[in-house]
Protein backbone atom coordinates (compact mmCIF):
# COMPACT_ATOMS: atom_id res chain seq x y z
CA UNK A 1 0.00 0.00 0.00
CA UNK A 2 1.02 3.45 -0.92
CA UNK A 3 1.63 6.23 1.81
CA UNK A 4 -0.36 9.22 1.79
CA UNK A 5 0.37 12.57 3.85
CA UNK A 6 -1.95 14.84 4.32
CA UNK A 7 -0.42 18.07 4.23
CA UNK A 8 -2.96 20.08 6.08
CA UNK A 9 -1.95 17.69 8.95
CA UNK A 10 1.41 17.70 8.97
CA UNK A 11 3.49 20.19 10.92
CA UNK A 12 6.97 19.08 9.49
CA UNK A 13 8.42 18.19 12.67
CA UNK A 14 10.61 15.67 10.57
CA UNK A 15 9.91 12.36 12.39
CA UNK A 16 9.03 10.34 9.61
CA UNK A 17 12.04 11.77 7.59
CA UNK A 18 14.77 10.39 10.30
CA UNK A 19 13.02 7.03 10.79
CA UNK A 20 12.29 6.49 6.73
CA UNK A 21 15.14 3.16 6.03
CA UNK A 22 15.22 4.30 2.20
CA UNK A 23 15.84 7.85 3.11
CA UNK A 24 13.12 8.83 0.52
CA UNK A 25 10.91 10.88 2.68
CA UNK A 26 12.35 15.06 2.79
CA UNK A 27 11.11 17.96 3.75
CA UNK A 28 9.49 20.72 0.91
CA UNK A 29 8.23 24.32 2.25
CA UNK A 30 8.34 22.37 6.14
CA UNK A 31 5.69 19.83 4.81
CA UNK A 32 7.07 15.88 4.45
CA UNK A 33 6.85 14.38 1.10
CA UNK A 34 7.38 10.86 -0.02
CA UNK A 35 8.91 9.94 -3.03
CA UNK A 36 6.42 7.11 -3.46
CA UNK A 37 8.46 5.12 -6.77
CA UNK A 38 11.05 4.27 -4.32
CA UNK A 39 8.74 3.45 -0.98
CA UNK A 40 9.67 -0.01 0.18
CA UNK A 41 5.74 0.16 1.71
CA UNK A 42 7.32 -0.41 5.31
CA UNK A 43 4.76 1.47 7.46
CA UNK A 44 7.40 3.07 9.65
CA UNK A 45 6.56 6.74 8.75
CA UNK A 46 2.86 6.34 9.73
CA UNK A 47 3.75 4.38 12.90
CA UNK A 48 6.28 7.20 13.98
CA UNK A 49 4.46 10.27 12.93
CA UNK A 50 3.16 12.11 15.88
CA UNK A 51 0.14 13.34 14.46
CA UNK A 52 -0.97 10.89 12.06
CA UNK A 53 -0.92 12.88 9.29
CA UNK A 54 0.02 9.70 7.03
CA UNK A 55 -1.75 6.98 6.16
CA UNK A 56 -2.38 4.11 3.83
CA UNK A 57 -3.72 4.12 0.13
CA UNK A 58 -4.61 1.12 -1.77
CA UNK A 59 -4.27 2.08 -5.02
CA UNK A 60 -6.84 2.00 -7.83
CA UNK A 61 -6.74 -1.11 -9.57
CA UNK A 62 -9.27 -0.49 -12.18
CA UNK A 63 -12.30 -2.36 -10.44
CA UNK A 64 -15.67 -0.45 -10.80
CA UNK A 65 -18.72 -1.26 -8.25
CA UNK A 66 -21.79 -1.96 -9.69
CA UNK A 67 -24.88 -2.15 -7.52
CA UNK A 68 -28.04 -3.99 -8.67
CA UNK A 69 -29.75 -0.86 -7.77
CA UNK A 70 -28.14 1.33 -10.56
CA UNK A 71 -28.10 -1.81 -13.15
CA UNK A 72 -29.79 -0.49 -16.60
CA UNK A 73 -32.55 -2.74 -16.97
CA UNK A 74 -33.43 -3.87 -21.06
Amino acid sequence: MVPVIDVFKCNGCGACVKRCPPKIIGLIKDKAVILVQLCEECGICAEVCPIKAIHFKVPYAGIVETHEAYAVKR
